[in-house]
């Protein structure tokens, strides 16, 4: 049995586990793992070494892992990885996805009707001091929200699609290309969530809405919709609720999409960049999940 050491990775949220090598869990050390992912929506593993059969194994016991919609991405031996990289084939066709530019304020999977909740990111390759990852906590901002926001949000729903703003400019690997556009959309109907989320097990709350691909918010028309997700996302870029992470090779970070948001910073293109992630779809009893009872 190994008792995690552990610190915080920043002022606001985050802590990193500083005495785990996540190729060799044993099933004590991973129940601790477990119960601080459920506490913390951050974690930081250093200076890992995982293949992708050891990165699935270990993704696997926090639950189901997901096939995402963006085929394009999966590792060609291992479809449960998704590779989030710059680099090219020898044809010049990219590797993976997500290329060099910045990548807005999002939640991973919102436009699906059951998203899967959970990331493991391994980063191989990063740009030094380049191409940042931060991170909003929701939950914090929810904790936080003025009651007249809090009242506007309550027993909301709000609707997301993938690639649905027509300058497509959260998914710039398409911007040229609406026909690929159009045919992930069919793959991918309108998803309706609440906006608030409750952990069952720890009844922590936190806010899950999308300024990206929220199109519609249940009960409200377009001008009020609008209004209310801007509102909320200005209260939730607040400085107290942000972490920005710059990355070293071998880092691994789980984060939780019901807990976060996630953006990354523009790089430049000529340093190479290669991550390997894989998702998860969290047990309803035991983290906040977006339509538990379609489990």
């Amino acid at each position: 049995m190994t008792l995690l050491e552990t610190r915080t990775m920043g002022e606001n949220f985050g802590v990193e586990v500083c005495n785990v090598d996540l190729a060799s869990v044993d099933d004590t050390s991973f129940a601790a793992i477990y119960a601080l992912w459920q506490a913390e929506p951050l974690l930081l593993f250093r200076r890992q070494s995982l293949t992708e059969r050891e990165q699935v194994s270990f993704s696997r016991r926090f639950g189901d892992l997901d096939l995402i919609v963006r085929d394009d991405m999966q590792s060609p031996t291992t479809p449960e990885i998704i590779y989030i990289t710059s680099l090219r084939r020898p044809d010049g066709s990219p590797l993976g996805g997500l290329g060099s530019y910045e990548v807005k304020w999002h939640h991973d999977q919102v436009y699906r009707q059951r998203p899967a909740s959970g990331s493991i990111f391994y980063a191989l390759e990063m740009p030094e001091n380049d191409g940042r990852t931060s991170f909003c906590n929701t939950k914090l901002a929810y904790d936080a929200l003025p009651d007249a926001l809090r009242q506007r949000v309550a027993g909301r729903r709000a609707t997301c699609q993938y690639g649905n703003r027509a300058d497509v400019s959260f998914q710039q690997d398409f911007a040229h290309d609406p026909e690929r556009i159009k045919e992930l959309n069919k793959r991918t109907p309108p998803a309706t969530h609440d906006m608030v989320l409750e952990n069952p097990a720890t009844g922590q709350k936190s806010l899950y809405l999308d300024p990206n691909k929220t199109f519609a918010v249940e009960g409200l028309d377009a001008h009020a919709g609008t209004a209310l997700v801007a509102d909320l996302q200005a209260h939730m870029l607040q400085d107290q609720f942000i972490h920005t992470h710059t990355w070293r090779n071998g880092d691994v970070v789980l984060w939780d999409n019901a807990r976060l948001w996630h953006r990354r910073e523009a790089f430049n293109e000529n340093l190479p960049r290669f991550a390997k992630r894989t998702t998860i779809f969290l047990n309803p009893a035991d983290f906040a999940v977006p339509e538990p009872d379609l489990v």
